[in-house]
């Protein structure tokens, strides 16, 4: 019976990041159904802020993409984030965090970070160790994958992606790399 208890806790238990990024995500992401304490956050966690105008034109042209399906989804919505840099294995991270506050009372808050030239994924089981679960879900195209978990901590959700380069995927949706997301919902 001991045994049994101490594998469970232990499976429970969350392993180390896969790399510095996921430790810096987690930090400015996990609470993100306080907005109001992400930025802080982030920067506290060594992410630096950053005019949308000097990011990277891939990252903008996502997050532009987003802003504009939800203006025309709710246009009375009121939309608002902050973009943030760092470097993780000699590359440029970009965190985008959002929010928006429909007319009606609704709110989503969204926290993504953007490493387009990550040359892959790191492995399912240690994606799975780190969040310390199995996901809920997972989604597959040959080498591209979506794990989503549902929730991550109550009221917050966390989707890890991955699109190689030249994925067909990626050319119709405009992403490729590592992309790490804290969404969390509510008002309604």
């Amino acid at each position: 019976m001991f045994i049994a208890t101490l594998a469970v806790v232990t499976m429970t238990q969350a392993a180390p990041a896969p790399s510095p990024l996921f430790g810096a995500f987690k930090a400015a992401c996990f609470d993100i159904d306080k907005f109001d304490g992400v930025g802080k956050a982030a920067t506290a966690a060594g992410w630096t802020e950053v005019a949308e105008a000097d990011a990277d034109s891939r990252v903008t042209a996502i997050v532009a993409k987003g802003r504009d399906a939800m203006r025309k989804a709710e246009p009375q919505a009121k939309v608002s984030g902050q973009m943030f840099r760092q470097r993780f294995d000699g590359r440029d991270v970009w965190l985008a965090t959002s929010r928006i506050e429909t007319s009606k009372g609704g709110w989503a808050n969204g926290c993504r970070a953007y490493d387009l030239d990550a040359p892959a994924a790191p492995p399912r089981e240690t994606l799975d160790g780190w969040v310390g679960t199995a996901p809920t879900s997972v989604q597959a195209n040959d080498a591209a994958s979506k794990r989503r978990w549902e929730p991550w901590q109550p009221g917050v959700s966390l989707e890890i992606t991955y699109v190689p380069r030249g994925h067909p995927l990626g050319a119709s949706y405009g992403i490729q790399g590592l992309i790490l997301v804290s969404q969390s919902i509510g008002g309604f």
